[in-house]
């Protein structure tokens, strides 16, 4: 580090103090309200926002990163400091780890983004004002709101979010970049409907991750591409978000969790194709077939866990598949949904007689499960030997995660849980027990 660098340090970390303290003033008179807790977040990211100019390599950010996030531990620990210091970061009642998300995000986005200016600064701009103005905006006009983990969301929030987020797309990418205006225009549209989307599902402060990151690998991506593929995209993520909104009668999930699962599929097709969108789609469009009416017609219980315990291993198939360019992960991709499908058709199905037996209407249920998800996959193989016996190995290996899935998971009055834990322990069985189907391929 140059001394210039060592300076700056110095300088930025003294700012963060100076600010945290004036906003400690202010909570005294002004208690519990969100529009501190987003101002310390505004300041904080313009200090961020400097670093390309202020420090000369990563090293120097790390440094400042790591410090940022050691005084914020202290200042959450020690009652007296929290007292003086932290008053405007936990003024308000909720449950959040957004301070500390926020530095690390800080240190890998300026990793990721190298050189590139803008690649670091148009994501750390919608996450520094379009979060903050869509959480005061929606906390003084929300009127229509939507439920999310950890609390409720608004609509108007979510408008002014997207608002706020492309016009921090928009206006850099117009002045600073070579693309053309309509390409600047439909790249902002973009990005600003999924960060969005992405802002929505977010819980306990992880927006704050989702936000930059999700911003920087959508930037990446889709100033590479030409006008009629942004058209292209746009169109599609608003049919599929759409879609998934009409569907949600015939569904469990409250109203995050549809929106997770419209960024799955989405996800699963922009980089995937329509081939690995299939699967994902088979499963949401089918599970509920499977679950008592009066289960589809109570409240929603099943949130952003249940979606994201259901697509977290087909997305590490998908990625893997892209990394290493292996295309035949579509196997072991597609069997990660057909498990989950028969486990999600056993444990709904058990809500209309408690009694039932896992291996006898359990295995019922297994086989329709995989006969739905691996009709289309051998379709799409051509129907060749080679699919038929990916297809039977699939079945076998299904059976074996299924099995596991009802020795380990335990019932309460005959039902399985529906918390966070459950759902961790569903994803990682399904993505345990589906590697041995990569070395099937070989």
């Amino acid at each position: 580090m140059t001394r210039s660098d060592l300076l700056s340090i110095c300088a930025v970390l003294a700012s963060a103090l100076v600010m945290l303290g004036i906003l400690g003033l202010l909570s005294r008179a002004i208690h519990g309200t969100e529009g501190l807790r987003k101002l310390a977040h505004v300041g904080t990211g313009l200090l961020a926002l400097s670093f390309p100019w202020l420090f000369s390599s990563l090293k120097p950010v790390l440094v400042v990163c790591g410090l940022s996030m050691a005084m914020l531990m202290v200042v959450s620990m020690i009652p007296s400091i929290r007292s003086r210091l932290g008053s405007s970061l936990y003024s308000v009642d909720r449950e959040s780890r957004g301070e500390f998300y926020f530095p690390l995000s800080v240190a890998l986005l300026f990793w990721l983004a190298g050189s590139d200016r803008l690649l670091y600064v148009i994501p750390l701009l919608v996450l520094t004002f379009a979060d903050a103005v869509a959480a005061v905006l929606g906390t003084i006009y929300g009127k229509v709101s939507y439920t999310g983990v950890g609390g409720k969301k608004s609509l108007e929030g979510s408008v002014a979010f997207f608002t706020v987020a492309f016009f921090a797309v928009h206006v850099p990418l117009l002045l600073f970049s070579k693309l053309s205006r309509p390409q600047t225009l439909l790249v902002a549209l973009d990005i600003a409907l999924v960060v969005t989307l992405l802002e929505a599902v977010a819980w306990r402060g992880l927006d704050n991750i989702f936000i930059p990151l999700g911003g920087f690998l959508l930037l990446h991506i889709y100033t590479a591409l030409p006008l009629r593929a942004l058209v292209f995209r746009f169109t599609a993520a608003t049919v599929l978000v759409t879609a998934v909104l009409l569907y949600r009668s015939r569904t469990t999930l409250e109203a995050s969790a549809l929106i997770a699962s419209a960024l799955a599929l989405y996800a699963s097709w922009g980089a995937g194709g329509w081939e690995w969108f299939l699967s994902p789609a088979i499963l949401f469009a089918c599970y509920s077939f499977f679950a008592p009416r009066d289960v589809i017609e109570t409240p929603r219980k099943d949130n952003v866990y249940a979606v994201t315990s259901v697509a977290a291993a087909g997305l590490v198939w998908l990625f893997l598949a892209k990394v290493n360019g292996h295309p035949d992960f579509i196997f072991p991709y597609t069997a990660a949904y057909a498990v989950h499908l028969a486990i999600l058709a056993w444990t709904l199905s058990v809500r209309r007689d408690s009694n039932q037996s896992p291996w006898r209407r359990g295995s019922v249920l297994l086989v329709e499960a995989w006969v739905l998800i691996f009709v289309p996959y051998v379709w799409l193989e051509g129907a060749t030997t080679s699919a038929l016996e990916h297809a039977l190995a699939a079945l076998v290996i299904c059976a074996v995660t299924f099995t596991a899935f009802c020795m380990i998971e335990r019932r309460h009055n005959g039902l399985y849980a529906v918390d966070g834990w459950r759902w961790l322990r569903q994803a990682a069985l399904v993505g345990i027990f589906t590697v041995p189907l990569a070395w099937v391929l070989r």
